[in-house]
């Protein structure tokens, strides 16, 4: 009664009376607003997500079809099914010895893919790239996709070595001199491996090689990464192979 007392007086609205009518009209304004932009926004959503949905399936019909020569007991490098488009593959730096990889199978067909050594994951910033150095072979289902952890050393020495949050979109291959060394020193130290990548790749002499990698332990310590041992080893894979280099 006080209420109605105080928003009408002598039978007419009183001007406090008034503000308060127009702001809870204009509260229930918002609100049904609101309402009908979340209903509107969740109606767009699911257009978006149909529409969405309907092209992936198409291409991924277009390209089972393309790839009706594909086999699914044969073994395929990761590279060619890379060039034609059936996979996608993708990566996150960790260390410079590996790398996390994304292998997606984009086909309608069960893929058996190698990645042989010489296959680089391509930097999408301004870090290295990472090449394989060990073979991996893994099978994946139709329209799915695989995480692995791959045994890599770096390339391109002058830029950042890569870290967690450093991403790699796509494949390539490293030039033939360095594809042969890697599958050579497939079995041995990572360090030996990163000797001899930096070394063709990049021209290093050993001492180059020693003072770029360094590591460091808990207390800040730095000593060398890559000791004389294995700049001899490298030396010596490459000496074999007959390769011109300056370790």
């Amino acid at each position: 009664m006080r209420l109605l007392n105080w928003l009408f007086r002598d039978g007419m609205v009183t001007i406090e009376g008034l503000i308060i009518w127009r702001a809870v009209l204009a509260i229930a304004v918002l609100m049904v607003t609101i309402l009908l932009m979340r209903w509107f926004l969740r109606r767009l959503a699911r257009v978006f997500q149909r529409w969405g949905k309907a092209l992936r399936e198409r291409r991924t019909e277009r390209l089972t079809a393309r790839a009706a020569e594909i086999q699914e007991d044969t073994p395929y490098d990761l590279l060619f099914l890379h060039e034609k488009g059936f996979v996608r593959a993708r990566g996150t730096g960790r260390s410079i010895t590996e790398i996390y990889a994304q292998v997606e199978n984009l086909i309608r067909k069960r893929l058996n893919i190698v990645i042989k050594p010489g296959t680089y994951f391509v930097s999408s910033g301004s870090h290295q790239n990472m090449v394989t150095r060990t073979e991996e072979s893994f099978t994946i289902y139709p329209c799915t996709t695989r995480d692995l952890h791959i045994k890599a050393s770096c390339i391109n020495a002058e830029a950042p070595i890569p870290g967690g949050r450093d991403r790699f979109y796509g494949v390539a291959w490293v030039s033939d001199d360095l594809a042969r060394f890697l599958e050579a020193s497939k079995d041995a130290d990572p360090m030996v491996v990163q000797a001899g990548v930096w070394a063709l790749a990049d021209g290093y002499s050993g001492h180059d090689v020693q003072s770029r990698l360094v590591a460091q332990d808990q207390f800040g310590h730095t000593r060398q990464a890559v000791s004389d041992a294995h700049i001899a080893e490298a030396r010596r894979v490459l000496n074999r192979l007959g390769m011109r280099h300056n370790l």
